[in-house]
């Protein structure tokens, strides 16, 4: 059984030694906050608050022990999960702890919040929240950035040589008995190939460097110039926006990393991929809003992608009547790649609960003035 990053880190909250409670469900208010700067400051014992829609109680106890050997007097309410949360419990809250999915749930009562950590990378419900709202959060918020990017990389690496060494085909000639050599014989080493990574901020460099161990070629495109401070080692070449064009051009490989946010929908257009003239494989380990699935099934169809793997769609889960399950050259997965031991996730709520403590700067801190773009 899967445990997603929210269970994993509630079961880490809950090894506070101090009261657990679970909370009853009450019926929201629809009242908010007015949004102001705060200046951080840390009582010796701050409230926590966890929530999930997705929560499942009992999968946090064998979590509980790390936490509690850190902090034994920690002060943490754990909200049943599946049920709108408790505004009780959330007017006293200094800290959240939730998956992006809860914030616009959570934040209406979280008056006396000063920091949200969110479980995962990205943070698609406070974009849209203030993307419809335009209130931006009234405290600090920051995301399990870094704790993913290997595992999403090792995701790609398996994906590009299961590509070209055919794997495909070899499971279909076994299940037939045949033994395909001709078939499968002919491929591409990776060192002969080059990777266009649209998005190479944290994870898309640590896929860079994933790739370059092989020898692969590596183009990183981003929406601005990089100074030379802040230029990975991996990536060959930086191209801008205007320039996506030529990446594609020149790309064996295309890996989308791109978060949901309003510049990022439907990036790739109906004919985006009519640039291709290497036929590339697409991989998408970013979010599904950037590419629809008709543009996507289109630029099968026309041979301008020979293959497309996503492990990530718009919308999620993928309906049983979408034609991405049938299309040839279509390779999908759950939203998964970047599921990580819970010993990581441990170890980054541990360190910035510390330095909240501390009142030290937080890792991985949401520059939230940038949602308003």
């Amino acid at each position: 059984m899967v445990t997603s990053p929210f269970a994993i880190t509630i079961m880490l909250l809950r090894s506070c030694g101090a009261t657990v409670r679970k909370a009853r469900p009450l019926k929201l208010v629809n009242r908010y906050t007015s949004f102001v700067t705060l200046k951080m400051s840390v009582s010796r014992n701050p409230k926590i608050v966890a929530y999930s829609s997705e929560m499942n109680d009992n999968s946090a106890e064998s979590f509980a022990a790390v936490f509690r050997q850190h902090f034994p007097t920690a002060d943490i309410t754990v909200l049943e999960g599946g049920k709108k949360p408790d505004r009780e419990h959330l007017k006293d809250a200094e800290i959240l702890l939730m998956q992006s999915s809860g914030y616009e749930q959570c934040i209406e009562d979280a008056k006396n919040v000063k920091w949200i950590q969110f479980t995962s990378a990205g943070f698609d419900g406070l974009s849209s929240h203030v993307k419809r709202t335009g209130r931006l959060p009234p405290c600090k918020v920051t995301r399990m950035a870094g704790t993913f990017s290997t595992v999403m990389a090792e995701y790609v690496i398996a994906n590009i040589v299961s590509h070209e060494r055919k794997f495909s085909t070899m499971r279909e000639a076994q299940k037939s008995k045949r033994w395909a050599k001709e078939d499968v014989w002919i491929f591409r080493p990776l060192s002969e190939l080059t990777i266009g990574i649209v998005g190479a901020g944290d994870i898309g460099c640590v896929v860079a460097k994933h790739c370059k161990s092989f020898g692969m070629r590596t183009i990183g495109l981003v929406s601005r110039e990089r100074s030379e401070t802040e230029r990975s080692p991996y990536i060959d070449e930086y191209r801008l926006l205007p320039q996506l064009d030529s990446l594609l051009s020149e790309s064996d490989v295309i890996c989308s990393v791109l978060p949901s946010t309003p510049a990022t929908k439907e990036f790739y257009k109906e004919d985006t991929f009519k640039a291709c003239t290497k036929k590339p494989i697409f991989i998408n380990i970013g979010r599904g809003t950037a590419v629809k699935s008709t543009t996507l099934i289109k630029s099968l169809s026309n041979g301008w992608l020979s293959a497309a793997v996503l492990d990530v769609t718009d919308p999620e889960p993928l309906p049983p009547d979408s034609p991405l399950w049938d299309t040839p050259g279509v390779t999908i997965s759950p939203h998964v790649c970047g599921y990580v031991p819970e010993k990581w996730l441990t170890r980054l709520f541990i360190s910035n609960y510390t330095k909240y403590l501390k009142g030290e700067q937080l890792e991985h801190e949401i520059d939230v003035s940038t949602l308003e773009k």
